[in-house]
């Protein structure tokens, strides 16, 4: 996996705790964190527990020089910081000026912020605002006080800069200044460090994070992708927001390093800074002390809002959680938390990814969901392998195989093992096998057949269930058992995907579902013939009929002779469905032929065609029967005297309540899907000769989207 990480970031696994090949990193160094954690307090001033070495007293004159120059230097701010004050002072009046704090404990790698979140001898913290629990299989759970989401009176704005939407509440400036001060006030209870909640003196510190979001993807040989600079400051106690927020943007580092710094990063970094303050106890607040006016002083749209008191005793937003914010169009946006729902300090990591995309320009943020789909069909029991199938959209002739066994190999090197027979197995996953590209696949003679590319040889290798196997061109073939029915069948997969993205999703717009499989609205019940004897009759009569003069003249040279018979073995079941399926390809008569064709008759003559052998010959009929039941012929169709199952796709009810189902092909198997986008996204749009190497069918387009998932994990839930 190819990833662009932020200046000053070492590696991935310390940006966001994964490993080069995208799954999660090595559980990480417990003992080394606690020392991280440990010097960290020693050198902020902390009294520190021992950490079982000489290390801290070793160093000991060593922190005391550090501390004395952070004394020193304690009106200098890192550079992301001092950026950030001097937009306050710029907007702020004088008699409200707000300062940030100049000493925090910074998390500048990943997974501080999780071992800060449990005392440094135990699995469980609690305080006002979170409980956390340390699980047995490494993992954590936090619960937060308030875990779950509201939007009413919740979206509050300062009267300033850009202009406040209607549905917002605007906010007096001054209301504003002072909730950032207190908002870097915490009570001492809730600024505990959970890490140190069980010493005798525990440390308390408000806790800071650097995040570089992705706001603009790269553009290989255009332009480089472009991130913004967001901050976070958190007190102690709810350094699990950190742990979350860094689990899914990544740790920017250190912020007082130059290597760290957005500001030096010219050719990525967008401009614009962002700040989080998350602050609970601000829902203790009095609009009176907040300065906002008496009712009789208030404006008829204050009133409306609630932006002002008739009591002393009102609390701000009627001791309810909010958020507040202020940005302008320089692109730099301050925003207060006064709630510890995780999901906000995502959100509003959005929302000022969606601010930078606006004043950057080009650039869009999108609430996106999004997978990349490939697609799959139910090929019954045989396969002959045909490049000109294996392919997202088929050609109207049949095509030269490109893809040889020899260059897989190649390409695959040390990954596979090669089996004297000519078929290679992945060493990793030893049930996936490379095949050449001839290969037929019978599942009726449970064998393989291909030429060994060394030898010349036909060679017969067994089919085994559940092994996938795979064409030089990634096409893929698994044996799978069908789900409710005594049957196996072949799968086939193609190898290149379509990405389906979902872009500018309102909530609940089904921006997950397109990433999950269809699978499970699909169900599965009998295949019901009326009359056995006279839909038999039908049935035989499609069968025997003869195709061979189906296709209009300028079609015939490009496709397979339409000669052959529906239950030839040379026929697939997709082929047939093709066939009894009206289309610009057929004549007229043709199209009229399966125009009057009943669907029940069709899905009967689908179901014969995949449980059909050539054992059976013309004798087919008598496998396929139904039950007489009080002297009169059934209804459900039966192979062999068991029943022959068709599969169904619910969408939706009707009037009464009833499930809309609907009969899918006997063919049909839904995509296998990969996961690429689940919220944030980040797109530009670009004239299509600023990518080269595009396939053919992009021809037809001006210009193109290039989107890219702003998350490392997708999915996530506090």
């Amino acid at each position: 996996m190819s990833v662009t990480l932020p200046p000053g970031v070492e590696s991935l696994e310390s940006y966001c705790g994964l490993h080069k090949e995208g799954g999660q990193a090595v559980k990480l160094d417990k003992d080394l964190l606690r020392k991280v954690i440990a010097i960290k307090l020693a050198a902020a001033g902390f009294e520190v527990k021992s950490t079982g070495d000489d290390l801290l007293n070793v160093a000991s004159d060593l922190f005391r020089v550090y501390r004395e120059q952070s004394r020193l230097l304690e009106s200098h701010l890192c550079p992301i910081d001092q950026r950030i004050q001097d937009f306050l002072n710029s907007v702020l009046p004088p008699e409200e000026a707000v300062n940030l704090p100049s000493r925090t404990l910074g998390v500048d790698r990943y997974g501080l912020a999780r071992e800060l979140s449990f005392p440094d001898n135990g699995n469980e913290f609690k305080n006002s605002e979170i409980t956390s629990h340390r699980l047995s299989n490494g993992q954590v759970l936090h619960n937060p006080l308030a875990d779950k989401r509201t939007t009413s009176g919740v979206f509050h704005v300062a009267d300033y800069g850009l202009p406040v939407p209607a549905d917002k509440i605007a906010v007096p400036l001054v209301a504003y200044a002072r909730l950032l001060k207190k908002a870097f006030e915490p009570p001492e209870d809730l600024n505990t460090l959970p890490y140190t909640a069980n010493w005798e003196k525990p440390a308390s510190s408000m806790v800071s994070l650097q995040l570089r979001p992705l706001v603009c993807p790269e553009i290989p040989g255009v332009s480089p992708e472009k991130r913004l600079e967001v901050r976070f400051f958190v007190p102690g106690g709810c350094v699990a927001n950190l742990d979350f927020v860094e689990s899914i943007f990544g740790n920017a580092g250190d912020p007082n390093l130059p290597e760290c710094d957005a500001g030096l990063d010219t050719e990525h970094w967008t401009g614009t800074t962002g700040c989080v303050v998350l602050a609970p106890h601000l829902r203790k607040c009095l609009k009176k002390d907040l300065g906002l006016p008496h009712v009789s002083e208030a404006t008829e749209l204050q009133k409306a809002k609630g932006v002002c008191w008739t009591n002393e005793d009102e609390l701000y937003n009627n001791g309810k959680p909010f958020k507040i914010t202020m940005r302008d169009a320089r692109g730099i946006m301050v925003t207060i938390l006064a709630d510890n729902y995780f999901g906000y300090c995502k959100k509003e990591t959005k929302t000022q990814i969606g601010l930078t995309a606006n004043v950057f320009g080009l650039a869009e943020e999108e609430h996106a969901g999004g997978a990349l789909a490939f697609k799959a069909v139910n090929l019954g029991e045989h396969l002959s392998s045909n490049p000109r199938y294996m392919q997202i959209l088929v050609p109207d002739k049949e095509v030269k195989n490109t893809h040889l066994y020899d260059d897989a190999i190649k390409l695959l090197g040390d990954n596979v093992t090669l089996h004297p027979e000519g078929y290679a197995t992945d060493k990793k996953y030893n049930d996936i096998h490379i095949l050449p590209e001839d290969f037929d696949i019978n599942l009726q003679t449970q064998k393989v057949k291909f030429t060994n590319t060394k030898t010349g040889k036909v060679e017969t290798i067994r089919v085994l269930p559940n092994h996938t196997y795979v064409h030089p061109s990634g096409y893929k073939v698994r044996v799978e058992r069908h789900p409710t029915a005594p049957k196996w069948r072949l799968i086939g997969t193609l190898a290149e995907p379509c990405f389906c993205h979902k872009p500018s999703t309102v909530s609940g717009g089904g921006k997950s579902e397109i990433s999950k499989s269809l699978e499970d609205a699909v169900i599965y019940g009998p295949i019901f013939i009326g009359d056995y004897e006279e839909d038999m009759k039908l049935v035989e009569t499609i069968v025997n009929r003869d195709y061979s003069n189906c296709l209009l003249p300028e079609y015939k040279p490009y496709r397979s002779d339409q000669s052959r018979p529906i239950l030839s073995t040379s026929r697939t079941l997709g082929s047939v469905i093709k066939l009894l399926t009206p289309d610009e390809i057929y004549t007229q008569e043709h199209n009229d032929f399966c125009e009057k064709i009943p669907n029940h008759i069709r899905a009967i003559i689908f179901a014969i065609k995949s449980n059909y052998n050539e054992d059976m010959g013309k004798e087919w009929k008598k496998y396929f029967t139904v039950d007489i039941t009080n002297g009169v012929p059934g209804h459900e169709l039966k192979f062999k005297d068991r029943h022959i199952v068709g599969s169904y796709l619910r969408v939706g009810f009707w009037k009464d309540g009833i499930w809309r189902n609907f009969k899918l092909r006997q063919d049909f198997i839904s995509a296998d899907k990969v996961q690429m986008e689940d919220d944030i996204t980040a797109s530009v749009v670009v004239p299509k000769e600023q990518l080269p190497g595009l396939p053919k069918e992009y021809e037809k387009y001006p210009s193109l989207k290039v989107s890219q998932n702003c998350e490392w994990r997708l999915f996530q839930r506090p």
